[in-house]
């Protein structure tokens, strides 16, 4: 009888091990895609003004991130410093707060990507594009399945832009599920490229448009003008888009707005 009710409990534990395993119930996420331009409307060099004003605007850019409590927060032209005197720490003053798990690529003079998440993330690597340009990607683990979540920065730069964005599309093509988050500096037609290769995306899906040039949009008035919507999120084909939007937000508005989206993993 005691052996009977031992193995009873074993296969109960075991069947529960398996359930853990294997997700069933789809899984949403919040996510966001933003270049942060450095902390600067995309120039070099950090927040410019003095002390004093740069700590009221590490404020605002802190409560912007923490009001949003995103699931992946991607970013682009990221700063080891928030402003020019080197006196904010970035990482530590406006993702530590809030993430567990913070990834930074390498730190180019202009190019330096990441994400953060409460999510572990194991695996991490990098894939080299052209120039400076690269991708940091990770892995995710639900269960079974990995997610591999990936943060790009692709050349504007005509003479080399086709091949990093055929690199990137070659690249996303080796994963069952992906999330890829990034500047893409590509023309509508050649984001209308991922949905071709059978990917979701953000930014010219079934939800239309999102210029995220910000400063041309508000120069030019605008914010439907074609191939400004050059920020984009796109999925793996079991990963459905939902709620896009690219919002001002009174941070980098001169340079780049945010594309954001709700997602969720179906695991078909």
């Amino acid at each position: 009888m005691i052996r009977l009710i031992y193995s009873l409990i074993f296969l109960c534990c075991a069947t529960l091990g398996v359930a853990q395993q294997t997700p069933s119930m789809p899984v949403k996420l919040r996510v966001c895609s933003y270049n942060v331009g450095h902390f600067n409307q995309g120039s070099l060099g950090g927040f410019q003004l003095d002390k004093k004003v740069a700590a009221a605007e590490l404020i605002r850019w802190k409560q912007w991130i923490g009001v949003q409590g995103f699931d992946i927060f991607s970013f682009n032209e990221w700063n080891l410093y928030f402003d020019k005197d080197s006196v904010y720490q970035a990482q530590q003053q406006l993702l530590d707060p809030f993430y567990s798990t913070v990834v930074l690529g390498t730190p180019y003079r202009w190019i330096f990507n990441g994400f953060a998440t409460n999510y572990k993330i194991t695996n991490i690597r990098e894939k080299k594009w052209d120039g400076d340009y690269y991708a940091v990607l990770g892995d995710l683990h639900i269960g079974n399945e990995v997610i591999t979540v990936i943060s790009t920065h692709i050349p504007w730069q005509k003479n080399i832009h086709d091949h990093s964005f055929g690199m990137l599309l070659e690249e996303l093509k080796k994963y069952k599920y992906f999330i890829c988050m990034g500047d893409m500096n590509a023309p509508d037609a050649n984001q209308l490229k991922f949905a071709e290769q059978g990917f979701n995306i953000a930014n010219g899906g079934h939800l239309g448009w999102f210029n995220t040039s910000g400063g041309k949009a508000l120069r030019t008035g605008f914010r439907g003008d074609t191939n400004g919507n050059i920020d984009n999120i796109v999925t793996s084909s079991n990963i459905k888009i939902f709620n896009v939007s690219a919002p001002y937000t009174g941070l980098n508005d001169l340079d780049h707005l945010p594309i954001i989206a709700d997602l969720v993993i179906t695991w078909n």
